[in-house]
This record gives C-alpha cells, sequence and structure tokens, in this order.
C-alpha cells in the first residue's frame, strides 16, 4: 500500500530539437538513455535536417519518437515538442550537448519533492568539440542562483541553461517566442517567473558543448539586443512592480550598464537616475549616472574592468566584442545626438560574425 505521504512519479518526456548534428544527435541521444532515471518519453523534433541526421535517428529504433519538420527554427521545433510531449515534467536538450548521468533523476525529485516548485535548473559543464572539459557555467559567469520567486535576479540577467526541468500543467500558455532570433529561452523563463517558484541544484545537470557549428552563429551586437529585448519585457510586466524597491533598483542597474556598453546614453542615464529615486541608499546608481554624464567611453571602461574583477569573463568578452563591433560599424557621416552615443533607432551594419551563445552574453 503506497503511504498518503509518498510524492507522486512524476513522468519525463525528453525534448530535443535538432538540425543537421548528425555527429552530435548520437551522443545527445546516448546521454538520455544512459541516465540513472530513464524518461519515459524521449522526442526528437528533426527540424527539416539534410545531412544524415535521419539515418542516425534511425539506429534507436523505438526508443525515440521522431517529428520531422520543414526547417523553422529552434522555437518552433521546441513547440512542436512542447505540444507532442505527454510527460507530467519536460526537460529541453539541444542536439550538440549532454545531460549529466543523473539530471533527469535530480531534476524529478526536487519535483516530486517540492508540489509548489515549477521550474528545477542547475549547473552545466562546458565542454570543448572533443568533450574535454573547460569548466563550470557558474564559474564563467558567477553570481546569484536564487530558489523561488526569481523575477528580480531575471531582470538582471539570465542564469538558467535551457536543460532546465518544468511542469508541463504550467505551460497551458506559454511558449518559446518564435518571432525571436535569439534569447527565446530567456524569454520562456520570464514568462514562467511572473508566476511561478524555481528550485535550484548545485550540481551540473548538462554539458554545454563549444563547437564550430554551434547553432547560434550570429553577430554580438544582434545577440546582445535578444537580451535586451527580454530585459524590457520584464520592466514592463505588472509582476515586476512587485519586485522589492531594491531588487528593482539592481535591475536597472544592469540594464542601464548594458545600454551603455551599446553606446545608448540616451536610453542608459534615465534608467540610472530610476535606480536612485528606487534605492536611494545605494552608490551603484550615483556612479553610474556620474560617469554616464558626458562621454560614454568612461562607464564602457569601468563596467568592464568591474564584470571582469568579479570574474564574469562571459558578459566582459561579449560587451566589449559587441562594442568594438559597432565601432567598426559605424559610418564616418553619422552623426550621433549626443557625443558618444548612438541614436537607439540606429541599426548596426556589422558583418563580422561569431559563434557566440546565448548564454555567454548574460550576466
Amino acid at each position: 500500500m503506497i503511504s498518503a505521504c509518498t510524492p507522486k512519479r512524476l513522468s519525463v518526456s525528453v525534448i530535443i530539437p535538432t538540425y543537421n548534428r548528425a555527429t552530435l544527435i548520437g551522443a545527445a541521444i546516448e546521454s538520455v538513455l544512459g541516465q540513472s532515471r530513464r524518461p519515459e518519453e524521449i522526442l526528437v523534433i528533426d527540424d527539416g535536417s539534410t545531412d544524415h541526421t535521419a539515418a542516425v535517428l534511425a539506429r534507436f529504433g523505438t526508443a525515440i519518437r521522431v517529428i520531422r519538420q520543414a526547417n523553422s527554427g529552434r522555437s518552433v521545433a521546441r513547440n512542436v515538442g512542447l505540444r507532442n510531449a505527454t510527460g507530467d515534467a519536460v526537460i529541453f536538450l539541444d542536439s550538440d550537448d549532454l545531460l549529466t548521468p543523473r539530471a533527469i533523476e535530480l531534476c524529478a525529485n526536487a519535483l516530486e519533492t517540492h508540489p509548489d516548485v515549477v521550474v528545477v535548473y542547475g549547473d552545466a559543464q562546458l565542454i570543448d568539440g572533443s568533450g574535454a572539459l573547460i569548466g563550470l557555467y557558474s564559474q564563467r559567469m558567477p553570481g546569484l542562483r536564487p530558489t523561488g520567486f526569481v523575477l528580480g535576479e531575471l531582470g538582471r540577467r539570465c542564469f538558467l541553461t535551457i536543460s532546465s526541468m518544468v511542469r508541463r500543467s504550467a505551460l497551458e500558455n506559454v511558449s518559446f517566442d518564435e518571432s525571436m532570433e535569439c534569447g527565446e529561452d530567456y524569454d520562456f523563463w520570464r514568462q514562467l517567473a511572473a508566476h511561478v517558484q524555481f528550485f535550484y541544484i548545485d550540481q551540473p545537470l548538462m554539458c554545454y558543448r563549444f563547437h564550430a557549428g554551434m547553432t547560434v552563429s550570429m553577430r554580438i551586437a544582434e545577440t546582445l539586443d535578444g537580451e535586451l529585448e527580454v530585459q524590457q519585457r520584464i520592466l514592463q510586466m505588472p509582476e515586476f512592480d512587485k519586485v522589492p524597491p531594491r531588487e528593482q533598483a539592481r535591475v536597472f542597474c544592469a540594464h542601464g550598464a548594458k545600454q551603455a556598453m551599446r553606446n545608448r546614453g540616451a536610453i542608459a542615464r534615465p534608467l540610472f537616475w530610476k535606480a536612485i529615486r528606487l534605492n536611494p541608499r545605494h552608490p551603484e546608481g550615483y556612479a553610474l549616472a556620474a560617469l554616464s554624464m558626458f562621454s560614454l567611453k568612461p562607464l564602457q571602461f569601468a563596467i568592464s574592468k568591474r564584470r571582469r574583477m568579479i570574474g564574469n569573463q562571459i558578459a566582459a568578452e561579449a560587451g566589449e566584442a559587441a562594442l568594438a563591433e559597432q565601432q567598426k560599424a559605424a559610418q564616418p557621416t553619422a552623426s550621433p545626438s549626443e557625443a558618444g552615443d548612438v541614436p537607439a533607432t540606429e541599426s548596426i551594419n556589422s558583418r563580422d560574425t561569431v559563434a557566440i551563445t546565448r548564454e555567454h552574453v548574460h550576466g
């Protein structure tokens, strides 16, 4: 007889979108099949692959369920997976990444023992193309990883990886924004953070692979702008008004700093002053506002210096690279509205591309 105190065992679906990853998708699936707690369902959404992905998937037979579609992008593929998943909980895995051996066990146990929690997330191992360990995500992007309601911290940066587990019952009105070129995962967590509690497991749940063929290969400036778009959505949410004023002030400072790194002083300065009004005793707002009064260069230098001092290499390198890209793209005939600024409506025309992921730029 089952005790009334025994938590219900949740069924789990793993959603793996893939596109032309024939050399990597097999390892991703093997990492799921090798879990200490195997999921009830593995959904692979083949987003119109033209390589030999189909042959690789065929080797797994009935162990996986394959859904094929015309090439439509990551967000569409993930949404198709969500609509077809049958598990009580879902966990996402990109086809070039791996789950660590106990990822599903740890996440499902957390949901089963904490019925008020909806999202479970953790750390990640960073690996190179050969699978060799580079380091931990938390080491490259230090900072809070809270448990509970996380909207305030999420307004500053995205600290979750895509391989987090979610109760499917909470996703009725939540999906990946198919119009977004980047930052769609950040936006997905934003929608959930408005209403539900998160739980952090201080262990790596996935291996995040850095390799030459990473899906998100685009201009760094556009990637950062995707992050800023999500943060602007957070600032406009009614739920954000319920965040304590001190936390709101930190969000406005962080958002303003990122706008400054994009040479948008006209947007950044009001954000710093809003932070001061929300928390008059916090020195960061005053320092940022003072440094931004004239040219943005001293502020940009200070922001980069601070990021490196606290060990946030991901944000420091991405911010500096985006700034260099924008400066290289600046036209000689441009007439900025104020010294050191680029109008918020001005487009960035750089054609220099780099391989950079959504997780690279948050912080």
